[in-house]
């Protein structure tokens, strides 16, 4: 049983989009796949979308056991709407889907570092449940300027708490010009952190794109399935 994180380096830099890409191509290799938004607030479309990519019938409530109205940190959204945020309902929401499922896709809300609650040790953040989880990092990042700050401050927020980090996926959420500082920045992020770096996914890319990011970063899952299957349809 895996369970991948799928965190970013900020707000829209299209965690989801690379989520559900890496899940709708998981599930053309045939892997038994559940996905996860523990957190949303403001809307419940990236658990939605999750659950389509996966093609799984678990319920949104499941998907998505915290769902705050705000679109703000969780922490504020809860105060603002006065929700106690349920851990131990999260959890257990987490220990269901893992047990159904052999592999589990997690997404965050946010960064590393975006605030949930208060609990007796401090506050808990995004970076406290991937590790409760046991999760292993998945970080989408931009192309563009600064990003090279970000994405290395993420890393070594990865590192202060254990986390092992599987790679850093570059995607233009965005066009992105094929000229400096985006031609480069992917290279120099590698080579200053150590970090694996996969992508760019280009701006509305092929499809066949998330297929060859299967392929490369998930190869101990993909051990003894075939290639990838193409429906007539795929939600």
């Amino acid at each position: 049983m895996s369970t991948i994180v799928v965190t970013g380096t900020d707000t829209g830099v299209g965690k989801t989009y690379v989520a559900c890409g890496l899940a709708r191509a998981l599930r053309r290799r045939g892997v038994d796949l559940g996905v996860m938004k523990p957190f949303a607030s403001g809307s419940r479309e990236d658990a939605l979308a999750l659950r389509a990519a996966a093609g799984v019938t678990d319920s949104l409530d499941e998907i998505n056991p915290v769902y705050l109205p705000e679109p703000l940190a969780p922490y504020r959204s809860a105060q603002l709407a006065g929700i106690t945020i349920d851990l131990p309902a999260c959890f257990h929401a987490f220990a269901v889907l893992r047990q159904r499922h052999d592999v589990m896709i997690v997404e965050g809300a946010g960064g590393l570092l975006v605030p949930i609650c208060d609990t007796p040790q401090g506050v808990y953040t995004m970076r406290d449940f991937f590790s409760d989880i046991a999760g292993e990092i998945i970080i989408v990042a931009r192309r563009l300027l600064g990003t090279i700050n970000h994405t290395w401050l993420t890393i070594e927020a990865c590192r202060a708490a254990g986390l092992p980090i599987r790679a850093v996926v570059f995607n233009d959420a965005h066009p992105c010009p094929e000229e400096e500082p985006a031609v480069s920045n992917p290279t120099l992020v590698a080579h200053c952190t150590g970090v694996r770096v996969a992508g760019p996914v280009g701006f509305n890319p092929p499809e066949n794109v998330f297929d060859s990011l299967v392929t490369s970063l998930f190869t101990d899952l993909l051990q003894n399935r075939g290639a990838p299957t193409w429906p007539t349809q795929m939600p």
